[in-house]
């Protein structure tokens, strides 16, 4: 019996081994981790996902709770000109280039919590440091409230020295959108413009035309189009959906910055970043654009814990370390 047990130690310890390498070697498409959080997300995160905003803001205050304290980063704020923000440093090194940040949540929520780690980890990669903007949100404050954030923000980042070619903006979900529509008020008010730009899965089409949002409702773990609707409501006010600093996929790119997108192959939204990548090209923006087949929305964001969000991490750092 010892000798069967010993056996059967050696063949699982040589399974797990060859699933490991197949894993590491890119083979295994999505990787064991993706699928195992990705049926996690669906599981849990989705069915409990409320559609009130004011539940939907308590759902991700006891998601930030539920962080042991030990994985909790400080903040470091910082008062822009009266617009809260926070600095995020890399550890060890003397930054020469500057991430300005629009944090995602459907211009309606926020999770610093989640966000100051992310971007943490992006500071450590790119040896950047970032400026991570606590924007005015809706209903609250409809647009174009945190647009007038963004653009007071930046012109106190240039204040502080910070040149325009030492500083990229960066943006995820509504804050893809919102770093757009910074971007193009920038170019239209004739102000200098940053050297590069970072879109994770943007919301970039508050209308929900992209045929994305039915095709992949059943495969997307974490949006709802049913959310987002009113969100986009919320947050338009009394514009309509389809002005270009409110859906910038309407808008005109020309003098535009070299932009790098990444998007998931199974979230609704993934239409508002292929469209917008082709409608940039057209413009004569250089763009990089990444599609992860299996991914979900705004997948870099949960770091190295799977390869492929790995990979997204060094291709940030990688197109930052470029500009």
């Amino acid at each position: 019996m010892k000798k069967v047990i010993n056996n059967l130690r050696r063949v699982l310890f040589f399974a797990a081994g060859a699933i490991f390498g197949l894993e590491l070697s890119g083979i295994i498409r999505p990787s064991l981790r993706s699928r195992l959080l990705y049926g996690l997300v669906r599981l849990f995160h989705k069915p409990t996902m409320p559609e009130e905003l004011e539940k939907q803001r308590n759902y991700l205050e006891l998601l930030q709770d539920l962080v042991p304290d030990i994985l909790k980063l400080d903040p470091n704020p910082v008062d822009a000109n009266g617009i809260p923000c926070e600095w995020v440093l890399p550890s060890q090194e003397i930054p020469t280039q500057v991430v300005f940040y629009l944090h995602g949540g459907a211009y309606v929520t926020k999770i610093p919590v989640f966000h100051r780690s992310f971007l943490s980890l992006l500071a450590q990669e790119s040896k950047a440091q970032f400026l991570m903007v606590d924007y005015r949100l809706a209903p609250e404050h409809p647009f174009p409230a945190g647009l007038e954030d963004a653009l007071v923000a930046y012109d106190w980042l240039l204040y502080q020295g910070w040149a325009p070619e030492q500083i990229l903006f960066a943006g995820d979900s509504a804050g893809g959108g919102l770093t757009l529509a910074t971007l193009l008020a920038l170019r239209d008010l004739d102000k200098p413009l940053p050297a590069g730009v970072i879109l994770m899965s943007p919301w970039t089409d508050l209308t929900g035309s992209g045929e994305s949002i039915t095709r992949l409702a059943e495969l997307d773990a974490m949006l709802t189009w049913n959310n987002l609707r009113e969100n986009a409501l919320d947050y338009a006010g009394k514009e309509p959906l389809t002005h270009p600093w409110i859906s910038p996929l309407f808008a005109d790119f020309h003098g535009l910055p070299d932009t790098l997108i990444l998007v998931g192959g199974r979230e609704i939204l993934m239409d508002d970043s292929t469209r917008l990548a082709t409608r940039m090209t057209e413009d004569g923006v250089d763009v990089d654009m990444v599609i992860e087949p299996f991914m979900w929305h705004v997948y870099p964001a949960i770091g190295k814990t799977n390869p492929e969000a790995a990979r997204a991490i060094n291709q940030i750092a990688d197109f930052i370390q470029k500009c």
